[in-house]
């Protein structure tokens, strides 16, 4: 911190946990790929913080700018921001934490704002849009209002009794990160699927089979890519079906069904992956 170290440890035979890549990446774990793992004869552009390809804002903006078929984020996130941790999550999540994403800079006084005040509006892939998948809390959340956004701050400012009204921590959002995503003219994505509440997981290897998010959203990409579903509806639909075939809806307190309740298509599911042949 400042340039201090405040603790240092090392123990040995241990592994450590890069967030969010086992979901995305080409491995299997427990007999179950990452979501790359069933996306055979893709280029496939990895962006991590083991990788060194993921340090900031920037290089996310620069990757979605070079355009894609698919966009597949897996990390942590509010109606306002996508993010995810360095290798280990240095520090606790407060310290450790890389922002991905946002739609809007603006904070509460008194760091008011920087710039851009709405970076995921510099988007500017034009017409090479993938389908995002968009693994984190509430970036589908579509009922945000930026007088309840503002409402989140107060405890911030005043140091009262904290209340989550719309989850953006005191940042008036005026739409959510997976719809402004959507409604880039200059670029975005042209679909998005995400959580419009808390998005549950595994911890540890088990996320790629326990269930909630992390399962769901590779289950998507076997859909597509093993399974052949190639009409979005189609696969989301049968990603949604295959979730509640899997695992037991009837224990309300697993979060298995509200995984299936919350995980939201936004967009046009008649839409053909890949475009028709000509």
């Amino acid at each position: 911190m400042n340039g201090n170290v405040i603790f240092s440890d090392w123990r040995n035979n241990t592994e450590m946990y890069y967030e969010g890549e086992w979901t995305t990446g080409e491995k299997t774990l427990y007999g179950r790929g990452g979501a790359m793992y069933y996306m055979n004869g893709f280029e496939k552009e990895i962006l991590w913080t083991s990788n060194g390809k993921f340090t900031g804002q920037e290089d996310v903006l620069k990757a979605i700018n070079n355009g894609s078929g698919f966009l597949f984020m897996s990390g942590h996130g509010s109606p306002n921001v996508w993010a995810d941790h360095y290798p280990g999550v240095p520090g606790n999540r407060r310290y450790g934490s890389v922002t991905g994403l946002m739609v809007t800079s603006l904070k509460p006084w008194p760091s008011f704002v920087s710039r851009p005040v709405f970076p995921i509006d510099t988007l500017s892939n034009g017409e090479k849009l993938p389908i995002a998948v968009i693994g984190g809390c509430h970036n589908s959340q579509f009922n945000v209002s930026m007088v309840l956004g503002l409402l989140d701050a107060m405890p911030y400012l005043f140091k009262t009794a904290r209340h989550r009204y719309m989850w953006c921590h005191g940042t008036p959002v005026p739409e959510c990160f997976s719809w402004r995503l959507i409604r880039n003219p200059h670029g975005g994505a042209i679909a998005s699927l995400g959580n419009t509440g808390l998005g549950y997981g595994m911890p540890g290897k088990t996320l790629t089979i326990g269930g909630g998010d992390g399962w769901i959203t590779i289950e998507f990409f076997k859909q597509y890519g093993t399974e052949h579903h190639e009409i979005l509806g189609d696969a989301y639909a049968q990603t949604i079906i295959s979730y509640i075939h899997t695992f037991d809806m009837t224990d309300l307190e697993s979060g298995h069904p509200k995984t299936v309740q919350q995980w939201i298509l936004l967009g046009d599911p008649s839409l053909k992956i890949g475009g028709y042949t000509s």
